[in-house]
């Protein structure tokens, strides 16, 4: 399919793209070692074995997810590459639970899956340390075929709002990802 027609239908970025390139999603976490680091809704790990390898040698991962057996495979997967940080966190689908605060929140392509983003992320400001961030990496939902499957996007717009309403600040953005926006919000001090 021609360049510009591509683009033009899947504007709003496909899975393919968002999995193209994770090292540079890495990169612009700028995630130390020893960090405490919570990924949510992890999906098959393509991020989550690289993150718990930046938090290496004495830094936590924690996969957290409300289906045990995509929790079950993360781990078998961490297992068998040899990795120690990585934990897993069965979590309602409604509220995040950690067994304790974290530097970095990373999202990808699970923001448009939870029931309420407000509540949500206004709750989940009680698991970040002092400066913690959280980092979404959403598709923008934009071209025919992004409109089409709108369920599966959101409209940074949208994003920038909620999280606002939720006591964060848009710290930084990052356009690393083609049809992918990635924001990186810290807690508001007057929230």
């Amino acid at each position: 399919m021609p360049g510009p027609i591509r683009r033009w239908l899947y504007a709003g970025g496909t899975r393919q793209d968002r999995l193209r390139d994770p090292d540079s999603v890495i990169a612009a976490l700028d995630v130390a070692p020893g960090s405490r680091v919570a990924d949510l809704g992890p999906g098959a790990g393509h991020f989550t074995i690289r993150l718990a390898r930046a938090v290496e040698p004495d830094g936590v991962l924690y996969a957290a997810d409300a289906s045990r057996s995509t929790l079950d495979d993360i781990q078998r997967g961490a297992t068998d590459r040899g990795l120690t940080t990585l934990r897993t966190i069965h979590v309602a689908r409604d509220r995040l639970a950690l067994p304790e605060p974290v530097d970095l929140l990373f999202v990808s392509a699970t923001y448009h899956h939870l029931p309420d983003q407000v509540a949500y992320f206004a709750d989940a400001r009680r698991f970040l340390r002092p400066g913690g961030r959280v980092a979404i990496l959403e598709s923008r939902g934009e071209g025919i075929l992004a409109r089409w499957m709108s369920w599966h996007a959101t409209p940074p717009s949208r994003i920038r709002e909620q999280m606002g309403q939720a006591g964060y600040t848009l710290i930084d953005t990052h356009d690393v990802v083609t049809g992918y926006w990635f924001g990186i919000f810290t807690a508001s001090p007057s929230a």
